[in-house]
C-alpha cells in the first residue's frame, strides 16, 4: 500500500507471522543487499511481506468506506459524504497539458476529506449547478493520495459519482477542520501554487476593507435571499476581507485576509472593521504598515491577473530576533 511507513509494515508482519524482530530485520537487510541497495527499506519490507504471505493492502473493490477508514494511496475507493465546501472550477495548463480541475470537501459521521475532480464529465455537474453544498455525494472507483500532508480522494476518468442517491442518508457530520500539515517557512520567491507555507516579512501596503454578508454559523457567503445553504434562514452579518502586500526581501505578494485573519491583522473586531470610516482606516494604515509578521496560509492562483496570491489562515507578530535571523 503506497504511503505505509517502514514501521507499519514491520509491525503488521510481526503481528501476523511467528517471526522474531531480529530475523525479520535480517531478511529485510538481505533483500536490500541482494538488490544492490537500489530499493528503499520500505520496498524491501514490502517484498519480504509478500514472500511471507502477509497482505499489506485490503481488496477494497466494491466495499464502501467511512471517510475516516479511507487508507492512503489506494486505487479503488467507494465512499459517501455530504458536500461541505465547494471551491469552484479552475482551468490549468501545465507541461503542455491543459484541462480543468475542481475541489470540494465532503464529510460524514467520522471525518472530512477533500475530493479533487479531474474528469470533465464530472466537473460539468458543478458547472451546470447540479452539485451544491449540502448535497449527498456518492463516489465509486476514486483513488486516494497524499498531498501536502492531506489524504485526498481523486476522481479520474474511471470514477463515477451520484448526487443525492435515493435512500442515502448522512448523520451528524464530523465537520472538523481538515488536518493541516505544519507550515514550512518559505521565501516568497520560492512559492508555488497549492503550497501551504509560512511567510515572514513586512506589510508594505494595506487596501481598504471589502465586505460580504455571511452566515454567523459557518461564515460562508449567504445566498441572494439572505439564507445559508447549510443553515437555512439566518441573520446575516457583515464579514470583512482585507488585502495587503507583503514583502520578505526576496519578492512581494498580495495576501488575502478573511474575517478572523482580518481581525488578527487589524486588532479589531469584524463589526468595527465593517463600520470603519476613512479616518479610522487611515489609523489602521499607520498601525499596520511596516509591521513585521509571520503569516501562514495557502498559495493560490489568481487566473484573472495570472499571478500567485496568498490566502492567510493565521497571522502573528514576528519576533524581531527572527527577522534578524532571516536577514542574515
Amino acid at each position: 500500500m503506497f504511503g505505509l511507513k517502514y514501521e507499519d509494515i514491520v509491525e503488521k508482519i510481526l503481528k501476523e507471522k511467528e517471526i522474531s524482530k531480529e530475523d525479520l530485520d535480517e531478511k529485510i537487510n538481505e533483500k536490500i543487499s541482494q538488490l544492490s541497495d537500489l530499493i528503499s527499506k520500505e520496498g524491501a519490507a514490502q517484498i519480504v511481506a509478500n514472500q511471507l504471505g502477509v497482505k499489506m493492502s485490503e481488496d477494497l473493490t466494491g466495499k464502501r468506506l467511512k471517510i475516516k477508514e479511507i487508507p492512503k494511496g489506494v486505487g479503488s475507493v467507494n465512499a459517501v459524504g455530504k458536500v461541505l465546501q465547494m471551491y469552484g472550477v479552475r482551468e490549468f495548463n501545465k507541461n503542455g497539458r491543459s484541462g480543468k480541475v475542481a475541489n470540494i470537501v465532503i464529510g460524514d459521521e467520522t471525518a472530512t476529506i477533500r475530493v479533487v475532480m479531474w474528469d470533465e464529465k464530472l466537473i460539468s455537474e458543478i458547472e451546470e449547478g447540479n452539485l451544491n453544498e449540502g448535497d449527498i455525494l456518492k463516489v465509486r472507483n476514486a483513488y486516494s493520495r497524499v498531498n501536502n500532508g492531506y489524504n485526498e480522494l481523486h476522481l479520474g476518468n474511471k470514477a463515477q459519482m451520484e448526487i443525492n442517491p435515493k435512500g442515502e442518508k448522512i448523520g451528524e457530520v464530523q465537520n472538523q477542520v481538515l488536518e493541516r500539515p505544519s507550515a514550512e517557512v518559505c521565501k516568497i520567491c520560492e512559492l508555488k501554487e497549492g503550497m501551504f507555507a509560512e511567510l515572514q516579512g513586512t506589510v508594505v501596503q494595506l487596501f481598504e476593507p471589502r465586505h460580504y454578508l455571511a452566515c454567523p454559523e459557518c461564515n460562508r457567503k449567504v445566498l441572494p435571499d439572505g439564507s445559508c445553504k447549510t443553515h437555512g434562514a439566518v441573520s446575516a452579518r457583515k464579514s470583512s476581507i482585507v488585502n495587503i502586500f507583503f514583502d520578505d526581501g526576496s519578492n512581494n505578494i498580495r495576501v488575502v485576509c478573511f474575517s478572523n485573519q482580518a481581525e488578527q491583522l487589524l486588532g479589531c473586531k469584524n463589526d468595527k472593521i465593517a463600520e470603519a470610516s476613512s479616518e479610522i482606516f487611515e489609523g489602521f494604515k499607520k498601525e499596520v504598515l511596516g509591521k513585521q509578521l509571520s503569516i501562514s496560509g495557502r498559495v493560490t492562483k489568481n487566473t484573472m491577473f495570472d499571478r500567485l496570491e496568498f490566502t492567510s489562515s493565521d497571522i502573528k507578530a514576528l519576533d524581531p530576533a527572527k527577522m534578524i535571523e532571516i536577514c542574515d
